[in-house]
């Protein structure tokens, strides 16, 4: 049987008010036979939180490709064509990252984030950021560095990030925002996560990556992003689509 281009993991456990959208944002994306989506159901299979959900639902997929999109996100309408184009024209690339738009309740845009391109020195004295679902990863670097650490509830992306990393993977970014980020009051981000739990993964991970002086280097990113546009990218987004539903919004 022919390996699909493209494997997409679905997490879900208990109520699920914006799982119709997240399903519609993959149909619509005219992938045909090069796109699997894997449901991973924690209410039929339980599992040991996220981490875990997403370590069954990569164990599953047969893409050559693997990536996630939690139940109240959204793919923005053209991601897997742009993520498609640069797998064609960059046969080397193991690892791809989208920018995000940040969405509320009823997924109107309200936000808008931009990076530029890998940083490889400052990624060696920082913990590194990119949007979860935005990522897209190649099944021979999912072989090579593992699951996710199911010991941790919310930067479990972060560290993957870190292993990637580390194994000698830097990613490429997408030409256009991928992700529609969800806010809203059941989200994990903004009611299971308090401050207090974030905090102490993010210097746990800082200690284990040996990140030192986080704060000084945090400072150097931003001033690379305010040199490269980011900042201004990010804000024409923000000005031309706010208020925007994200499935209405389609990039060239």
């Amino acid at each position: 049987m022919k390996r699909p281009l493209l494997s997409c993991v679905i997490p879900v456990k208990g109520p699920r008010p914006y799982w119709t959208e997240a399903l519609e944002s993959l149909q619509v994306q005219e992938m045909g036979d090069d796109l699997e989506i894997i449901i991973q159901d924690g209410d039929l299979e339980p599992d040991n939180g996220q981490s875990a959900a997403l370590n069954c639902g990569f164990a599953k997929a047969r893409g050559e490709w693997i990536f996630w999109l939690n139940a109240d996100d959204v793919l923005l309408n053209g991601a897997l064509k742009t993520v498609r184009e640069l797998i064609e024209t960059c046969p080397d690339v193991r690892w791809i990252a989208g920018n995000t738009l940040y969405l509320d309740a009823k997924g109107r845009v309200t936000d808008a984030r931009w990076y530029w391109r890998w940083e490889p020195f400052l990624y060696q004295h920082l913990l590194i950021w990119t949007g979860g679902p935005s990522a897209f990863i190649h099944r021979s670097a999912i072989e090579r560095v593992g699951g996710f650490d199911e010991n941790l509830r919310y930067t479990m992306d972060i560290d993957y990030w870190m292993r990637l990393a580390r194994a000698g993977y830097c990613y490429r970014v997408a030409s256009q925002p991928l992700w529609g980020f969800r806010i809203h009051a059941q989200s994990l981000t903004t009611s299971g996560a308090n401050d207090a739990a974030v905090q102490a993964e993010r210097k746990l991970l800082e200690k284990r990556y040996n990140c030192r002086f986080p704060y000084f280097w945090r400072f150097c990113l931003r001033v690379v992003n305010l040199l490269q546009g980011a900042y201004w990218k990010a804000a024409r987004l923000r000005r031309k689509w706010t208020g925007t539903p994200a499935r209405a919004i389609t990039f060239p």
